[in-house]
């Protein structure tokens, strides 16, 4: 990112509970390699603060303050599913959600992605090597504003 610009803020969710460390620990370092040209706001995770915390984190600061949100969808999650839909029926947030070409994707966010003109689901072969690029192509209208 040239200059002294203010990075734009990246909001990336995924669903944790049921994930197994492997895809945590990609989730990482994709949010490492996306820090190259955003601010990627932070969740807590599952174990820091209380389910309030979480919930105020989440939803009230990251989805409500984001300039753009990435939704991870490999993994089945209730909380994704509702940071979705405020991201994108409430704060009508550019929103890409992705998931790995051979990840089982809930038809109802693939149907959300059709309706919706601020939201675009494109699958990837690998997280960290693909992601950032796509999210470059989807967002370049934010990242240029």
């Amino acid at each position: 990112m040239a200059g002294n610009a203010e990075k734009k803020k990246l909001y990336v969710g995924c669903g944790l509970t049921l994930a197994p460390q492997e895809f945590k620990d990609r989730v990482e370092e994709l949010k490492t390699e996306l820090g190259r040209d955003w601010h990627v706001l932070d969740f807590l995770g599952l174990v820091a603060g209380t389910a309030t915390d979480v919930y105020q984190r989440d939803i009230v600061e990251n989805v409500g303050s984001c300039d753009a949100f990435v939704a991870i969808a490999d993994e089945p999650s209730i909380g994704l599913g509702y940071e979705l839909a405020i991201a994108v029926e409430q704060h009508r947030k550019p929103v890409l959600a992705t998931a790995h070409v051979s990840s089982k994707v809930t038809r109802m966010l693939l149907g959300a992605a059709e309706v919706h003109p601020n939201m675009e689901f494109v699958p990837y072969e690998d997280m960290v090597a693909d992601v950032p690029g796509i999210v470059r192509v989807q967002f370049a209208h934010v990242l240029e504003a």
